[in-house]
């Protein structure tokens, strides 16, 4: 189960803002190449795998970029929430 409370949204220039909340689990993601996203970890542990094989850990006081055109794979490994920002330009 995934929700989001979008706090923040501007028309043209593409940049949203909120807080994101997710149980546990795994999933493929694929960020257009114009669409970035800058998150902070409030509570909980994931982790990012990006296709050529890294994987990246973030947990709580932490935080992280995903760039435009990543694509890989977004898992919870313990309930997240998370502020984030994300600008697409």
């Amino acid at each position: 189960m995934r929700e989001t409370w979008t706090l923040y949204e501007s028309g043209p220039d593409g940049v949203s803002a909120g807080i994101w909340t997710c149980e546990i689990g795994r999933w493929r993601i694929a960020f257009a190449p114009r669409k970035h996203e800058y998150f902070f970890v409030l509570e909980g542990r994931l982790l990012l795998h990006d296709d050529e094989g890294g994987v990246t850990e973030v947990v709580a006081g932490q935080g992280a970029v995903i760039p435009g055109g990543f694509e890989g794979a977004f898992e919870v490994l313990e309930p997240v929430r998370k502020h984030f920002v994300v600008v697409e330009r």
